[in-house]
């Protein structure tokens, strides 16, 4: 994925589209829906001065490995009626992977629906620098993962491997911005973007890790774990949000709802197959055999995984991958397609206005019964999803085929 351009400050937006219809695009996980996504989505509208916008989400399973804790179809909803026009799904191979594939699946779509702008929240909040720091990057890319990769066999942590190498070539103060999650994600579609205007707004109030929740841009981690205690969160997401999670608060999910299924799953997989999956590289797929009869809960798997080659992060996201059976091959291999989940009226129209228009490369399915007999290109990846599904009904013990891909239908509003 190599930087194709970098664009500096307000460079103008592609003026065919404009005459006709300005579309801004946006890639999250809404996980759920929050006051700092509502500012997010207010100012990229704003300042693109886009008429529709498109939002490519995770579905049920997050980029870091953990269980959405709302099904992708109600987060759908909480976007659509907070200001969204249509909402589509990321390929859970692309979703639950890291940042670079992440950004990649999430922006392939974006551009095949024709978006004119693509938004990204970022710490850093100024595109002059992350395009500087990105270029910087891509030119030193090899030289990079070398270091880190010396570094961790003499013994560095992982982290700081990559923070040094980091130091090494840009310095300590650039270096410092890819500690934060959003701007490692905005130098990835700075990558991916070959199109669209990408464009970013300055993240508000809290840091990702931040678990203070009573405050009016509190992250989705501490709304998350508010939710988990019981405790308020009225200060920190927008009505319909609040709605909707009241709503829904016996079909919550959290990450030891998977603890019974992941052990099965090791314990019926061989250890070759396992060191298979995306992102088990050198042997975690053996240490997994080794210690799943010691494990005693989800975080025991975490804790017994991890090492200073496997972060906390990466360890969650293999156990998703080993749930869903995703290997490297899965993940080279991959092919995107656009998997409507929601849309208003306003949306509606766009997608009908993109199918008519035929300049979409990638199918578009909005019923899967349907919609898939003439793209056999894409059923390995999307048999990938039809999983994330089931798994995700049986681990929250809801009715398989009623919560299934086959039957689920996106919300209209």
């Amino acid at each position: 994925m190599s930087l194709k351009r970098f664009p500096v400050g307000n460079a103008i937006i592609n003026m065919k589209m404009r005459e006709q219809l300005t579309t801004l695009g946006t890639i999250a996980e809404y996980n759920p829906f929050h006051n700092g996504h509502k500012y997010h989505l207010e100012q990229s509208l704003k300042e693109s001065g886009a008429d529709v916008c498109v939002a490519v989400i995770s579905g049920n399973f997050m980029q870091r490995g953990e269980i959405a804790i709302l099904d992708k179809w109600t987060r759908a909803e909480m976007a659509v009626r907070n200001g969204a026009n249509l909402v589509v799904e990321m390929p859970v191979v692309f979703a639950c992977s890291n940042a670079g594939y992440f950004a990649q699946g999430g922006v392939e779509i974006l551009e095949a629906l024709g978006v004119s702008t693509i938004s990204f929240g970022s710490e850093l909040g100024n595109m002059d620098e992350i395009s500087r720091i990105a270029r910087a990057m891509d030119e030193n890319k090899e030289i990079i993962e070398n270091s880190i990769k010396e570094a961790v066999k003499a013994g560095l942590a992982y982290p700081r491997a990559r923070h040094e190498a980091l130091v090494s070539i840009l310095g300590e103060e650039s270096a410092a911005h890819l500690d934060n999650p959003n701007n490692i994600l905005a130098f990835e579609y700075l990558r991916a973007i070959k199109k669209a205007q990408p464009m970013t707004v300055k993240r508000q109030g809290a840091g990702y890790h931040d678990h203070q929740a009573d405050m009016p841009l509190a992250s989705a981690t501490a709304i998350r774990r508010a939710i988990a205690e019981g405790r308020e969160i009225f200060q920190s997401v927008p009505e319909i949000t609040r709605e909707i999670i009241s709503r829904e608060r016996g079909n919550m999910a959290d990450q030891e709802m998977l603890f019974d299924l992941i052990r099965e799953k090791v314990l019926t997989t061989s250890a070759e197959e396992l060191n298979k999956i995306f992102g088990a590289e050198e042997g975690l797929g053996s240490a997994m055999k080794k210690g799943v009869r010691y494990w005693k809960s989800y975080e025991d798997i975490i804790e017994d995984l991890k090492s200073k080659r496997y972060t906390r992060t990466r360890i969650a996201r293999v156990l998703a991958l080993t749930l869903l059976g995703v290997t490297r091959d899965d993940v080279r291999n991959a092919r995107s397609y656009i998997r409507v989940l929601a849309f208003d009226e306003k949306g509606s129209a766009y997608l009908r206005q993109i199918k008519k228009s035929g300049a979409c490369p990638l199918p578009v399915i909005t019923n899967i019964n349907k919609d898939t007999e003439n793209c056999p290109e894409i059923l390995s990846t999307l048999e990938k999803d039809i999983l994330a599904a089931d798994i995700y009904n049986l681990a929250t013990g809801r009715d398989l085929y009623a919560g299934s891909e086959f039957v689920r239908r996106p919300f209209k509003l």
